[in-house]
């Protein structure tokens, strides 16, 4: 692939993500009534924002099935998320592999649909592609989409983790508890991650949530959203992500320019 159509992926994702401030020290879980504040409801990704590094891995899939019979009117043209007018059926997948070192510091393997994969370094605000084996520096940083803390501050807000009976569960060698919340209205969770006026955030207004929190911290181990909406003529929009974080403040992350 060349450098431009490389970037070109990256910088729309990108456009896509939002970014999410943040801090202090996580709080203990309030009474099962009234639902939690926000301050409350957060204070997991206040303890992800906390860690001097760890690794995450991003898998997504947006698809959007033909509709059977004629539209009984005319189909708005997507916006931000699917970028164009399409027929026939769509369906898009993108994955990331990554490490991440405090402040600013971000090696990155990004798989987009059937394209090869490709690597991004990004230290403080430059960044460096791959490309044939080769590192090159870009014009300009690119900021990744689906960061572990944006994804956590745009949707805890809106669950109420009292309605949900924990299960003890062990992912990703850390023991966690695993809440499943059904049908979770949120009218800003796809702004949030994907911007505001796009395509997720118009049509999709209810999640399913499945949400690790770790035993000890208190911090989303695995966050899994799904969630689909219509189009004006019946055309469905579905989408799948999943959020892993890992190997958190592990000594042996390092992120460093390309030599």
């Amino acid at each position: 692939m060349k450098a431009r159509g490389l970037l070109a992926i990256v910088g729309l994702l990108a456009a896509l993500a939002a970014s999410c401030g943040g801090g202090g020290e996580p709080q203990a879980e309030g009474s099962p009534t009234p639902p939690p504040t926000q301050d409350a409801a957060l204070a997991p990704c206040q303890a992800l924002q906390a860690f001097k590094a760890y690794r995450y891995s991003v898998d997504l899939k947006l698809e959007s099935p033909e509709p059977a019979g004629t539209p009984a009117e005319p189909r708005p043209t997507p916006t931000i998320t699917l970028t164009r007018q399409f027929d026939g059926p769509f369906s898009f997948e993108y994955a990331i592999e990554a490490s991440f070192v405090a402040p600013d510091r971000f090696e990155t393997v990004i798989t987009a649909g059937s394209d090869e994969p490709f690597g991004l370094i990004t230290v403080g605000g430059q960044t460096w592609v791959q490309l044939a084996g080769n590192w090159t520096p870009a014009q300009q940083p690119s900021e990744l989409p689906y960061k572990p803390p944006v994804v956590c501050e745009a949707v805890l807000p809106d669950l109420d983790l009292s309605q949900a009976e924990p299960q003890e569960e062990k992912i990703n060698g850390v023991n966690s508890f695993h809440y499943t919340l059904p049908q979770v209205h949120s009218e800003q969770a796809w702004a949030k991650i994907y911007g505001a006026g796009s395509d997720l955030d118009i049509l999709l207004k209810t999640l399913d949530v499945d949400l690790w929190l770790a035993e000890k911290g208190n911090w989303p181990v695995r966050m899994e959203i799904r969630s689909s909406g219509f189009y004006s003529d019946g055309r469905e929009l579905r989408v799948h992500l999943l959020v892993d974080t890992k190997d958190a403040n592990s000594d042996d992350i390092r992120v460093e320019p390309p030599s």
